[in-house]
């Protein structure tokens, strides 16, 4: 999805990948195998040359792109018929948030939910579930409030023994009683920051309890990230924080989007506020936070406005390129010695580099 951004469609290549798949009543059917043959073969000359850059890849992946989009209308037209109203989307696919971008506004859907873990991860939810309820004969379903943040938390004890171990290598802060306001101070002195605070998310998407933020006005920001911290190819987007109350103010769609499950378009005017956070083509995958849910974030981003006039952060998982997201306390110290992380939070400590070491 990143990369697609930066490439043009072959309609001639879009309409061979959409010939692989028949929808048949919602359900989808592989062509012959003398058709994914033929297909194959036409394919076989855009394939990506052994340690050629990535970036001539991107129009293949706005092919993809293009023909994933083709299909999904294709079972959403064979599923909805006349229906409208609210649509839930789930299933891996459900993560194409480029795709669920294109859907807001459409005529029969009135609001779109993808759930935080709508892949396979998700399974284990309902299968505890439907374990529980077997076990206890119960036969409504619970509601637990709907929040993401069902892992783990940091340990005390470890971060007890991190502190002692960074002391005179490291500056600790403990920030108890406005960890946002001083956070929000060091944003806006252009640190980058991992976040370890609270139950860590379930799901795919870092949600701001074990992610990393900065401050996305200034288009460097995004080459630092993927260069220094992330280790990533420099095509790959981060995603805007915005709160609820002010989606209208950023971007031309205004659902809720708490999960990052929608590539929004910015609006005009916002643009050049936020580079480091509106992708290649004018959009950005929108993590839209209220009190209910994200009440940190929701004070940070109040606290960051107060700083800079812009209530917008920069939101990426913490970890770095091929690794999972940390849910350690030394995992998280270890990035920043080894990373261009200017601090971590963990908690209601600030751990950070020496004023000499910002900015690596």
């Amino acid at each position: 999805m990143g990369l697609a951004a930066f490439g043009r469609a072959d309609p001639v290549l879009v309409n061979a990948l959409c010939q692989l798949l028949e929808v048949d009543r919602g359900r989808l059917r592989f062509a012959e195998a003398e058709e994914i043959a033929r297909i194959r073969c036409l394919l076989e000359p855009y394939k990506r040359r052994a340690g050629a850059p990535v970036m001539e890849a991107a129009d293949l992946a706005a092919t993809a792109q293009v023909a994933y989009s083709v299909l999904a209308d294709r079972v959403l037209a064979s599923t909805l018929d006349e229906a409208s109203g609210n649509l839930i989307l789930t299933g891996g696919c459900a993560l194409n948030s480029s795709y669920n971008g294109t859907l807001i506004g459409r005529g029969e859907i009135d609001q779109l939910f993808v759930p935080p873990c709508p892949a396979d991860d998700g399974n284990a939810i309902g299968a505890a579930l439907l374990a529980w309820m077997k076990e206890t004969g119960e036969t409504d379903i619970p509601f637990g409030g709907g929040s993401p943040f069902l892992g783990s938390r940091a340990k005390d004890g470890a971060l007890a023994v991190c502190r002692q171990a960074v002391q005179g290598s490291l500056s600790v802060t403990e920030t108890r009683g406005d960890t946002a306001g001083l956070v929000a101070q060091r944003l806006a002195k252009g640190q980058i920051l991992g976040v370890m605070r609270g139950r860590a998310e379930f799901g795919p998407r870092a949600l701001g309890n074990r992610s990393i933020i900065a401050d996305p006005r200034g288009a460097a920001t995004k080459e630092r990230l993927n260069r220094l911290v992330k280790g990533r190819e420099p095509f790959r987007p981060f995603a805007p924080v915005v709160a609820e109350s002010d989606m209208a103010e950023w971007f031309e769609k205004t659902p809720i989007s708490p999960y990052m499950a929608m590539a929004l378009p910015f609006a005009s005017q916002a643009k050049t506020r936020v580079h480091a956070v509106v992708h290649e083509d004018g959009t950005g995958r929108a993590q839209s936070v209220s009190d209910r849910i994200y009440p940190w974030m929701s004070e940070l981003l109040r606290a960051f406005g107060r700083e800079t006039g812009v209530p917008v952060l920069l939101n990426t998982s913490f970890n770095i390129m091929g690794k999972p997201i940390l849910h350690d306390v030394q995992d998280a110290v270890a990035m920043l010695m080894t990373s261009g992380l200017d601090g971590v939070v963990i908690e209601d400590t600030l751990i950070e580099k020496g004023s000499s070491d910002h900015g690596l």
